[in-house]
């Protein structure tokens, strides 16, 4: 496993790599652990150590390299790996064009993205309340700018990626009909707002209750821009699956730095399901103290199931590089036949250092 690992570093340093040797490529990167307690039983439950290793590369003045490498440790403490990140930009004159494996974020509302839809999530930190990697997709991707202030953008994927490989599931054959697209119109600026349309043609992330992918269109927009000092954005997608009924999601929200450096942030999540309706409050206010350190609350109310979630943070400064990051996480409600029913009140420690 080290030799083949050793191969694929050198492989990866060489592909990004000017080959005239005028411009070497930017390594960095970061190594982390983190450990989770189950509070009921005051129990080590889960622990991972991720290793990335980041090689960034300006080729010319019209292309540019990038490669995010992930390492990380399995159950059984051997390591697993995957491209996070691979690909290769060349900038036209009126068009931007990128080749590869890539992560493509839409969206403005925090943290809950209706309209990011291209990649799926990253499932393999099963112990992570909400999990917030995406998983790379080989994708291209097309940014072309008609007018100021207005980006096209285009993306296609030839094949598609599931959030997660479930034994005995069959995933859609690697062929032109089973390809995903998507599409998006961005005005910047207008009237001090930020507005964009977007679709995307595919398939769901995970398996539909026949045991098959099913086919999605999602029609997607949202726009982001302040009144004084406070941001405000807003953000919506409508589902029309192949098979079953229609659904659509809602977030709308705001943040707001205080004098004193204290940031907070409000929004409203609201996901109409054919079979359920639910609706979040969410709430997060956060503050420096001593310069380099920051303690952070979290907050969430379930308005349907009456469940109130929170999950403070603390994240002190070790050293430039080195951090660690103390969360925990609280429940409190009646769980029984929601998604949250298996969760336990956890505390997630991290140590972590960037290079």
């Amino acid at each position: 496993m080290l030799i083949k690992l050793y191969f694929l570093l050198v492989a990866l340093f060489l592909i990004t790599w000017n080959l005239n040797a005028q411009n070497m490529p930017e390594i960095s990167g970061e190594i982390n652990t983190r450990i989770n307690f189950n509070l009921d039983k005051s129990e080590k439950i889960w622990s991972r150590t991720t290793f990335r290793l980041k090689l960034n590369s300006e080729q010319s003045e019209k292309t540019h390299c990038y490669t995010n490498l992930k390492m990380y440790s399995t159950e059984t403490s051997e390591f697993d790996w995957q491209l996070s990140e691979a690909y290769v930009d060349y900038y036209g004159g009126k068009f931007d064009l990128r080749t590869g494996i890539q992560i493509i974020s839409w969206g403005t509302a925090y943290r809950t993205n209706p309209t990011d839809n291209i990649n799926p999530f990253d499932l393999s930190e099963q112990e992570a309340f909400i999990p917030e990697e995406r998983l790379g997709v080989t994708a291209m991707r097309l940014k072309y700018y008609p007018l100021t202030n207005f980006v096209l953008t285009g993306v296609y994927i030839p094949y598609f990626v599931p959030a997660l490989e479930i034994p005995g599931v069959a995933l859609p054959e690697k062929n032109l009909a089973n390809s995903e697209y998507a599409l998006k119109l961005t005005a910047q600026s207008i009237m001090g707002y930020d507005f964009s349309a977007s679709y995307f043609k595919g398939k769901d992330d995970y398996p539909w209750t026949n045991g098959q992918y099913r086919d999605v269109e999602i029609f997607g927009g949202d726009v982001i821009g302040t009144i004084g000092e406070v941001a405000l954005w807003a953000e919506g997608a409508y589902t029309e699956p192949e098979i079953g009924d229609s659904y659509y999601q809602i977030a709308t929200g705001g943040e707001y730095t205080f004098g004193n450096d204290l940031y907070s942030m409000g929004q409203l999540y609201h996901r109409n399901y054919p079979d359920a309706k639910e609706n979040y409050l969410m709430a997060v206010l956060r503050y420096p103290f001593r310069d380099i350190h920051t303690f952070q609350l979290g907050m969430a109310y379930e308005t349907e199931n009456e469940i109130f979630i929170a999950f403070p943070e603390v994240t002190l400064s070790l050293s430039d590089a080195a951090s660690l990051v103390v969360t925990a996480f609280f429940l409190d409600g009646d769980l029984e036949g929601t998604f949250l029913s298996e969760m336990k009140d956890k505390i997630f420690v991290k140590i972590e250092y960037s290079f």
